[in-house]
């Protein structure tokens, strides 16, 4: 019996040294990246950054919860927009912008929970994807603050005095992305992430043990809505001109697969689902015939293949090396 828990934890161990070396190589190719891409490139991976952020989130809340939402496209618009009307209108520096978007957001998102917590699968589903419809409806009707259809054009944000441009706000999304993971890590592996996976396996199991599931869901609703936020507030300024149809519900529905394609219940798989769902189609554009049913079908094939996310396949070649 000890020699097989022994096993186990040296494996463990391992796999979380192999874990921080690939994350170590990343974060250094990550650095170097503006040196060697291009204009668009950088563009391409900051968006990338962008949407892990979001995938890191709602990677807690569908992954490690069970809960599945369709109203994260609406918490990355209430990000955006707030931010940028913080900044550009208020006169509010931008970091500090960001940090009371998200903050609000994050209400925004356990408001939303309250109601929402009765309900499981795909009700639950279907009422998410309800009040992501009416927060863009709310974002587009309130024209005396967001402009409505006539969207926001939004200048460089300025940090201590320096004009963020194209590699100043890829390095502001790498540090932020990289917080991201470690407060996403520190979550799943402390007392919330291990009751979120008590919950989702069985609310009678966490009620008995004293589990508040209630409460825990309403907190997975806000700390998933203050990531989705915090990008909503990176986006805005990478792209400098937001609308209310940038937030569709078909956004949200890419942030699930995102979420589901890298692997549901891992912080790596919320990483490598944002960049195969961005980079990816990139990469298909030179194919002149349909590059979009290609992606179509990568897509398939590998839910099909590879039930556990890509992230899965990494771990695999990671224990075989």
């Amino acid at each position: 019996m000890s020699a097989a828990t022994d096993m186990e934890r040296t494996q463990r161990q391992a796999t979380s040294v192999g874990a921080g070396a690939l994350l170590g190589l990343c974060l250094a190719a990550a650095c170097a990246a503006p040196f060697v891409l291009n204009g668009y490139g950088l563009y391409v991976l900051t968006l990338t950054g962008v949407f892990a952020l979001v995938a890191l989130g709602l990677n807690l809340l569908t992954g490690y919860a069970g809960q599945i939402s369709l109203c994260h496209a609406a918490f990355f618009g209430v990000g955006a927009y707030a931010t940028a009307i913080l900044t550009q209108s208020a006169g509010v520096p931008y970091l500090l912008s960001l940090l009371v978007a998200a903050l609000f957001t994050a209400c925004v998102g356990a408001v939303v929970a309250v109601p929402a917590m009765r309900l499981k699968s795909l009700y639950l589903a279907i009422a998410t994807l309800g009040f992501g419809v009416v927060l863009q409806k709310i974002i587009f009707e309130w024209r005396g603050l967001t402009n409505g259809g006539g969207g926001l054009a939004l200048s460089p944000p300025v940090i201590a005095g320096y004009e963020l441009r194209a590699m100043g706000l890829y390095y502001l999304t790498l540090a932020v992305v990289t917080l991201g993971i470690w407060g996403a890590w520190n979550v799943s592996r402390g007392r919330t992430g291990r009751a979120l996976l008590i919950i989702k396996e069985s609310e009678i199991a966490a009620g008995a043990l004293g589990i508040p599931a209630a409460r825990y869901k309403v907190i997975a609703f806000a700390i998933s809505a203050f990531y989705a936020a915090v990008a909503g507030g990176l986006f805005a300024y990478l792209v400098r001109y937001i609308h209310p149809e940038n937030f569709s519900v078909g956004l949200s529905i890419a942030f699930l697969s995102m979420v589901v394609i890298g692997g549901l219940g891992t912080i790596g798989g919320s990483i490598v689902g944002a960049a195969f769902y961005v980079i990816v189609p990139e990469l298909l554009r030179g194919i002149k015939d349909a590059p979009g049913l290609v992606f179509g079908l990568l897509l398939v094939v590998v839910m099909v293949l590879m039930p556990q996310g890509l992230w899965g396949l990494v771990r695999r070649l990671g224990r075989r090396s």
